[in-house]
């Protein structure tokens, strides 16, 4: 059984990748140990998407027609998504793994990453409640994820009983950060809400604490992990949080097999698990389980399970893991490393 693994190897969502990479292989090696699928190995195939939708679609084509691969497993951005999807033609299913804006993405897909409204309603409330939050910003990059997100934020502040006080898009790939930095100094807000992407989060925290803003202003940041905060430093993550499904040292969230067989595999070599890695370690047993699910190793019958949007529910169902309950948590950055401060269900 050929599984894609589709990834950007370079770019803004590259410091992704390895770690992805090395969860993918680790889960597989786990299946083939276990007898495999159906009496048939796993076998990993990368592949670069690139950062274009173009790149993803031609890259995503030649995995289905070249490669024959069975299924895919994917970490774009959310405007290389269809294009994925597209390439693919209904060859296979499509794993999307990240955190992303929410709704259905589409035929023959199934989204393993938390949305932002599980992450901004909880996350918007407790800051408003535990830090007194009343005045807030976002700022995004200029695409689909967070174009939807400022609506999503308004929303959730508005039930925490504050108001919205700016927002601004950049655009991908920009370093130019004085202007939406001046506007911000301007607007006075307790927190500001990001939706950047990869290396453009890590790029403007930098800016946005060399500016002398993070001392009196809160930061929630989206799609945000341990890969990223590394970068921002931890003279530059004062005051700053993030909310994502699991963050490192989390013990009670039963992937023991994973951390002890990629540490094993990895240790020292790739970045620790985070949470877009564990989704790729999940989407390996998720397309296994619809392989089985289907009765023979097929990628357009296992692609026609999911015509319709899977809930993650059924998803731990289907890969042997009921007993797990999607949530999100809050965590606050300390030096390298996040402190958990709240957790919900989802």
């Amino acid at each position: 059984m050929r599984v894609g693994v589709i990834l950007s190897h370079g770019g803004l969502a590259g410091l992704w990748t390895p770690g992805c990479q090395g969860a993918a292989l680790v889960a597989a090696a786990e299946v083939n140990a276990a007898g495999g699928v159906l009496g048939h190995e796993i076998e990993i195939v990368h592949c670069d998407s690139g950062e274009t939708p173009q790149s993803a679609f031609q890259a995503a084509r030649t995995l289905a027609i070249k490669d024959r691969v069975d299924a895919v497993i994917g970490l774009q951005a959310s405007h290389l998504r269809s294009s994925v999807r597209r390439g693919l033609g209904g060859l296979a299913p499509y794993v999307y793994t990240p955190h992303y804006e929410g709704g259905s993405c589409g035929p023959g897909t199934a989204s393993l990453g938390v949305t932002d409204q599980e992450v901004l309603a909880p996350g918007i409330a407790w800051l408003a409640e535990r830090r007194g939050a009343q005045r807030f910003f976002f700022l995004g990059n200029d695409y689909i994820w967070p174009r939807i997100a400022i609506g999503t934020t308004g929303a959730a502040v508005r039930r925490a009983g504050g108001q919205m006080v700016g927002h601004a898009l950049v655009d991908l790939h920009d370093r130019d950060y004085a202007p939406v930095l001046d506007r911000i100094r301007a607007a006075r807000p307790d927190v500001v809400v990001m939706a950047l992407l990869g290396e453009d989060a890590v790029a403007f925290n930098r800016a946005f604490a060399g500016a002398g803003l993070a001392t009196g202003c809160l930061r929630l940041m989206l799609a945000f992990e341990e890969t990223q905060l590394l970068g921002v430093a931890p003279e530059n993550a004062e005051n700053l949080f993030a909310g994502a499904s699991y963050f490192q040292g989390t013990t009670d969230h039963g992937r023991d097999a994973l951390m002890e067989n990629y540490h094993a595999s990895f240790g020292g070599m790739l970045p620790d698990v985070t949470t877009n890695s564990l989704n790729c370690y999940d989407a390996v047993y998720l397309v296994a389980a619809l392989a089985r699910q289907v009765g023979h190793i097929d990628g357009h019958l296992m692609a026609r399970q999911l015509r319709s949007r899977l809930p993650r529910s059924r998803v731990y169902e289907l890969i042997g893991r009921s007993a797990i309950r999607a949530r999100v948590a809050l965590a606050e950055a300390g030096g390298t490393e996040f402190c958990v401060r709240q957790t919900w269900q989802v």
